[in-house]
């Protein structure tokens, strides 16, 4: 798979040296990234085994999930859920109360930014990467954000959501623009070559008229990328109906094995039962052999179950994993066209800016006309931005519709993990409720 190039400066522990010092702790689980949150808990100590299964289970409500249910009882801190997160995804994890922050890392960031994505910088690792400290680690559009803004591969650590909001407010971040016509464009693309801060040498007068003109040019870019960022919500929306319709296919086939068993379990039973009472008057050894075929006709439905249960689970897992990252990789290159569409549209407004600059300095100076009409211009640009404006927090509110369905299907995988060890105790149930072989 060839690299993405707004993902491609994330950086991970195993592409440079490891972090060190106080508080740093680097992951120790193996296979991790394949197993439960829940089960990361109980390896590490935090919780027991009983309390993870309650957990699942009263996280079988829409919006609940095992670890939210921990964290809200008090069974878990946000540290310790932060050091299982940083297990899952191999990452570092951060503990900020004993962590030595750089402080001059946050100058290289904006803080409406920092507080967007949830994510402090907290220093430089050995290889000049710029270490994050980050609640949500799956969140690797946000990262991407954060590596086009800074200029720098960013290499995330996990820490915990209370001490990254505590360090936002005590660190001191790079200026956020003045209010204007540049704001709404800051916040969605950051030049390469660095040059949207440079103006011609020119004087204070010059620079009055020619501001309209730009504005109106950047309004036509950001009516654009709003509907480029409706179509994105539309695809979301459609996504999201075909991950209900798999949801309900998956519920209804493991409804119908789930009454297919109960009937051959119970249509075992009852053969079973007539079979040993015709069979009472009948030679020991008669009985023990009935017994011994209920038994192996009894393991077997049981092995054909869980290898049903268990191929229909890693089909879901796999579906799910796949359109997650079809959705994300839609999602990329949706981000990467409308930075290449944003740079030709700065290039352009910058040659008309140069034209409209030679055609203010060459008009005469009682041109009435002009000036109402720049001024209407103006009116329109700011009334275009506010909409932009809008269409941000949209886009904002899809990014965090995707991380809840990240957290559904990981609920939902655990609560159907637990149906599964229900289903097998039943089993077992059954299994010993068979009778003893009568001593006569």
């Amino acid at each position: 798979m060839s690299a993405d190039p707004l993902t491609e400066g994330i950086a991970s522990p195993a592409t440079g040296p490891p972090l060190t010092g106080p508080g740093v702790t680097s992951p120790s689980l193996s296979g991790a990234g394949r197993r439960f949150l829940s089960d990361i808990l109980v390896e590490l100590g935090s919780v027991s085994e009983k309390q993870a299964d309650e957990a699942v289970q009263a996280a079988r409500n829409p919006g609940q999930t095992p670890e939210k249910v921990l964290v809200e009882s008090g069974a878990i801190t946000e540290d310790q859920l932060a050091r299982a997160l940083a297990e899952r995804y191999g990452l570092d994890h951060i503990d900020l109360t004993e962590f030595a922050v750089d402080t001059s890392a946050a100058g290289l960031l904006r803080q409406t930014a920092a507080k967007r994505y949830l994510a402090a910088p907290v220093g430089f690792a050995d290889d000049g990467a710029l270490v994050l400290a980050v609640a949500d680690p799956a969140d690797s559009l946000g990262l991407s954000d954060i590596a086009v803004m800074t200029k720098l591969p960013v290499r995330p650590a996990v820490a915990a959501r209370s001490q990254i909001v505590k360090l936002l407010d005590n660190l001191v971040f790079m200026a956020e623009p003045a209010q204007g016509a540049s704001e709404s464009v800051s916040t969605v693309i950051v030049p390469p070559d660095g040059g949207a801060g440079e103006e011609p040498a020119v004087g204070p007068a010059e620079l009055v008229e020619p501001a309209p003109e730009v504005a109106a040019g950047d309004a036509a870019g950001e009516r654009e990328l709003a509907r480029l960022r409706e179509e994105l919500a539309l695809a979301l929306v459609a996504r999201d109906e075909a991950m209900a319709k798999l949801t309900t296919h998956g519920e209804q086939a493991a409804s119908a094995a789930e009454r297919e068993r109960g009937e051959a379990l119970e249509s075992l039973r009852l053969e079973h039962e007539r079979e040993l009472a015709a069979a009472e008057a009948a030679a020991e050894e008669a009985l023990r052999a009935e017994r011994a075929s209920a038994q192996q006709a009894l393991s077997s439905l049981r092995a054909k179950h869980e290898t049903e249960l268990s191929a229909e689970r890693d089909k879901r897992i796999a579906e799910v994993e796949a359109e997650r990252e079809r959705t994300a990789a839609a999602i990329d290159a949706e981000r990467e066209r409308n930075h290449r569409e944003l740079e030709a549209l700065r290039t352009r407004l910058t040659e008309e800016l140069e034209e409209a600059r030679a055609e203010a300095a060459s008009a005469p100076p009682a041109d009435a006309g002009r000036v109402a009409e720049l001024e209407r211009a103006l009116a329109d640009a700011r009334e275009q931005l506010e909409l932009t404006a809008d269409a941000d927090r949209r886009a904002e509110a899809a990014r965090a519709a995707l991380a809840a369905l990240r957290d559904e299907s990981e609920r939902q995988a655990q609560v159907h993990a637990l149906s599964e060890r229900e289903l097998r105790a039943e089993v077992e149930s059954l299994r010993a409720g068979l009778p003893e072989p009568s001593n006569k």
